[in-house]
């Protein structure tokens, strides 16, 4: 039985149309090109292991949204070390701090993550076994919308610079 060479070449040149269409459409508007991260905070990562997550500052107590110069203001985070060797957070710096205190538990064994806190009595409490807190001093006000610069440095993975948000302020409950 023989296939009249008319169907055939239309089967082929349907084919052809096809996948053409599907490989100009391929990354232009996708379903996921515009996703971001379900976190709030900015993330980046330091050498070949150390990942950081979920950087942000507090929402301020006050109504107006900002943290007034001179105050002091806790920087949450977590530190994923995805190696095999320890590492250290030996510093963090920002243009709108005039000092950055990285107090607690600054070594990151390989394989393990630290994540900061305020403190269970909030940011004057006294520091506990495993726990790491990084703490501005404001040099100028801190407004809620804006990005702050902030630099980590970590002994054996180098040096990164993230624009650190300000989370949203609380959702009351209705």
């Amino acid at each position: 039985m023989r296939v009249p060479l008319n169907i055939v070449a239309r089967v082929v040149a349907c084919c052809a149309v096809a996948l053409a269409l599907i490989g100009c459409g391929a990354g232009q508007v996708t379903q996921t090109d515009r996703q971001v991260s379900a976190v709030d905070g900015a993330f980046g990562n330091v050498g070949n292991a150390i990942a950081l997550r979920n950087v942000y500052i507090p929402y301020p107590p006050n109504q107006d949204g900002t943290y007034s110069a001179g105050s002091t203001v806790p920087v949450m985070l977590t530190i994923i070390n995805q190696g095999n060797s320890p590492d250290e957070l030996i510093s963090a710096s920002s243009p709108a701090a005039s000092r950055v205190a990285v107090l607690g538990t600054t070594q990151i064994p390989g394989g393990t993550t630290v994540i900061s806190t305020t403190g269970s009595g909030g940011l004057t409490s006294p520091l506990v076994v495993g726990e790491l807190r990084v703490l501005l001093t404001t040099s100028q006000p801190l407004r809620a919308g804006l990005n702050t610069p902030l630099t980590f440095q970590f002994r054996n993975g180098g040096k990164i610079t993230l624009p650190v948000p300000m989370a949203p302020p609380p959702t009351s409950a209705s």
